[in-house]
């Protein structure tokens, strides 16, 4: 019975330096201005003026 194994490997020996884990794991070409433009839509750069009034509210409550 001819039986095939797999070495155990721990985390440090899997080299990823050269690998894209977003591009290998949906297709998503990540270039450096695609992910800023693609935060820009997910994302508001600079919250609006009521929500940081809010934080700093809370902020204060705390002490």
């Amino acid at each position: 019975m001819g039986l095939k194994s797999t070495p155990f490997l721990s985390y440090d020996e899997i080299l990823v330096d050269e690998i894209d884990i977003y591009e290998d794991a949906w297709g998503f070409n990540s270039e450096f201005s695609d992910v800023i433009n693609l935060l820009n839509l997910v994302v508001t750069p600079v919250p609006e003026k009521r929500l940081t009034e809010r934080l700093i509210e809370r902020v204060r409550q705390q002490d």
